[in-house]
């Protein structure tokens, strides 16, 4: 009777074990949810002027493309960014975010709301399209491409 008990003991045990190993562990947040809030942190970053968070996040080749055809490599706008007489951002927010992945490729879709000006006090507020191009690079996302495209005014 006793080898029975131990025999069963043992075989829910393994049970147990294998059943744990087929659960699936989730943070609990999507992978859209996860590129929605990033895209949030991203801007929060330019605004507040946290250039290392940007430096970090911005992938090698990172590219942005402004809404009046400037292009911008990932040093060229961390420069800008870091420079004494760099923009102030009052509102830099996205809203009806998109998100589209395929595998370690992900492209945002966002309307951004700008508010802010240049270091000699002109404005340069608007509303825009945004088209944004992430990828997983050693597990981590990364920002490799921003296009801007303004709305017409309403």
């Amino acid at each position: 009777m006793r080898r029975i008990q131990v025999v069963v003991v043992v075989f829910v045990i393994a049970l147990a074990a294998l059943a744990f190993g087929q659960t699936k562990r989730s943070t609990g947040v999507s992978v859209e949810e996860e590129l929605k809030r990033l895209d949030h942190k991203w801007l929060d970053a330019e605004k507040n002027g946290d250039t290392d968070y940007c430096d970090k996040f911005f992938a090698d080749s990172y590219v942005l493309v402004l809404a009046g055809g400037q292009m911008y490599a990932k040093d060229q706008w961390l420069g800008i960014l870091k420079a004494a007489d760099h923009p102030t951002f009052e509102v830099l927010n996205p809203d009806d975010i998109k998100v589209h992945v395929f595998g370690n490729v992900a492209i945002l879709t966002d309307h951004t709301t700008l508010r802010g000006h240049d270091s000699k006090g002109n404005r340069m507020d608007g509303e825009f399209e945004v088209f944004r191009v992430v990828t997983k690079q050693n597990g981590q996302w990364r920002a490799t491409g921003v296009v801007m495209n303004p709305l017409a005014s309403k």
